[in-house]
């Protein structure tokens, strides 16, 4: 899990340094510890400086990331909202993670007692002051802060952590077709009987166009028969044939001829 922005923030409003802010400069905080930016200890010298509030900013964001990472190892598979992860960061991120792991909060949360957990944040609010344990202000205004968080309920937005919901990708074998499915069914046969009958035309064209090639071939046959003829050896039959219907015609055409002129009557 990560730490929500309001997380972030929590931590960030108790980190500030001694002028309000990141602590650009490393300083001394109440326990005695080098600190600087927003409550980074970790290798801090005194005299070290940050250039700006941009690099504390990212130095608190590095920070926060790895405690979230130690605080979720602790956890382990405890259900956790959003709100109680944020709250456990933030008590890591000022008492430790060596002492968040054997913390009554953490015990208590891991054994789901959730409002006991919420409530035991606040035995942590004591600092080491010349060399006693003491009760700090600003550590229990923390504390309390820090178990509001925690017992924030879920429905106000946290998260619970739980195992991915499998989604289902196809029906179960053998299950009924719905009557959506059959609606769908009709619609595509209606569809298939619309196609054949504006594809009838087409098929009448066809028929129509194949009727006229075979009359094409029936005539070119025909024309080849003839030309066979001359192929064949058969010129005279041909020429004789041509010379008497010639012939027929033209003494056709005289005798109508006559007949109009009046010398042959009809």
């Amino acid at each position: 899990m990560k730490v929500s922005p309001a997380g972030r923030d929590l931590i960030a409003s108790f980190e500030q340094g001694p002028g309000g802010g990141p602590a650009l400069v490393s300083y001394l905080c109440p326990a005695g510890v080098w600190t600087i930016g927003y409550g980074h200890t970790k290798n801090v010298k005194p005299g070290q400086t940050l250039p700006s509030k941009v690099a504390a900013d990212m130095l608190l964001d590095e920070d926060v990331a790895a405690y979230a990472r130690e605080v979720e190892r602790l956890i382990g598979p405890a259900p956790t909202s959003q709100h109680e992860f944020d709250a456990l960061v933030s008590l890591a991120f000022n008492i430790g993670i060596g002492a968040l792991a054997g913390s009554t909060p953490l015990r208590l949360h891991r054994q789901g007692k959730k409002q006991e957990a919420a409530h035991s944040f606040g035995l942590w609010n004591k600092a080491t002051v010349n060399g006693q344990l003491v009760p700090m202000a600003g550590l229990t205004r923390r504390r309390a802060a820090e178990t509001a968080l925690y017992l924030t309920p879920v429905s106000d937005g946290a998260i619970e952590r739980v195992a991915p919901m499998p989604q289902e990708v196809k029906p179960p074998a053998g299950a009924a077709a719905s009557k959506s499915v059959w609606t769908n069914v009709g619609v595509a046969t209606g569809g298939v009987a619309l196609a054949a009958s504006n594809i009838q035309p087409a098929i009448d064209a066809v028929n129509s166009a194949v009727s006229t090639a075979k009359s094409a071939q029936t005539t070119w046959a025909s024309l080849k028969d003839l030309l066979g003829s001359f192929a064949n050896g058969h010129v005279y039959t041909v020429l004789i044939t041509a010379a008497i219907t010639v012939g027929a015609i033209y003494l056709i055409r005289r005798v109508f001829k006559r007949v109009r002129s009046g010398e042959i009557s009809a």
